[in-house]
């Protein structure tokens, strides 16, 4: 017997919701959860993520980078160059490759882009986000 499958719909709704958003939510305990496990499995049924981090400074974004990857199931150290003031930093887990440059706007907060080439699962590619820098932190 097969499990059923999830609700790619209605996960994807439940995510959307943050896309309008400059700067992530306060979320209660609940929503935290519900938020994990959305994207985990998400990242389970996509081929590979790009992680997008607007901060305030760099040790903001990288912190969070390093929590939101291994909570991907990503294992890296970013070694990253310094940088003053605000920052955008970009991880692509396909290539593992990050990208750091200098970030001037106002949004801060973490974006996921999922990337799948399985029909059965387009329902999930797109970029969900902002999220808060410590969703994964306990």
């Amino acid at each position: 017997m097969t499990s059923p499958s999830p609700d790619l719909v209605a996960i994807r709704k439940r995510l959307n919701r943050f896309s309008c958003l400059t700067s992530a939510p306060d979320l209660s305990t609940e929503e935290v959860e519900q938020v994990r496990a959305d994207l985990r499995l998400f990242n389970d049924l996509s081929d590979y993520q790009t992680l997008g981090i607007c901060a305030g400074d760099l040790e903001t974004g990288k912190s969070a980078m390093e929590s939101y990857l291994a909570a991907l199931g990503v294992s890296v150290s970013l070694d990253l160059p310094e940088k003053d003031g605000a920052v955008f930093l970009k991880f692509n887990t396909l290539k593992g490759s990050w990208y750091l440059d200098d970030y001037t706007g106002d949004s801060r907060g973490v974006l996921v882009t999922f990337h799948a080439t399985e029909p059965e699962v387009a329902e999930l590619i797109g970029t969900y986000g902002p999220f808060p820098f410590d969703l994964f932190k306990n």
